[in-house]
């Protein structure tokens, strides 16, 4: 079972532009934004992909998408785990 994570985002001063921008990259990479959560996304690796790589395409794909929107900070914290991410509503 592969690794999957849940990243929050917090784009420090973006414009809408920049944003759109920003998630553009993301969703080429194969990220899903959550549509409850404002600044939330998800994606999943294959099996054979482990925890340090994951970390390292996270990173990678983060540092992608600041320097294709052109905003200058972003904060962010994620969680990486082989079982999947709960979404509901109370």
């Amino acid at each position: 079972m592969g690794l999957k994570v849940l990243i929050t985002l917090d784009l420090q001063n973006a414009t809408d532009k920049q944003r759109d921008a920003f998630y553009s990259i993301l969703k080429k990479e194969n990220w899903n934004k959550l549509s409850t959560l404002t600044t939330t996304w998800k994606a999943s690796f294959k099996d054979e992909v482990t925890r340090i790589s994951a970390i390292r395409i996270i990173k990678q794909d983060l540092i992608a998408a600041k320097s294709h929107s052109g905003i200058n900070r972003v904060d962010f914290a994620f969680q990486l785990d082989t079982k999947d991410i709960i979404i509901d509503k109370l």
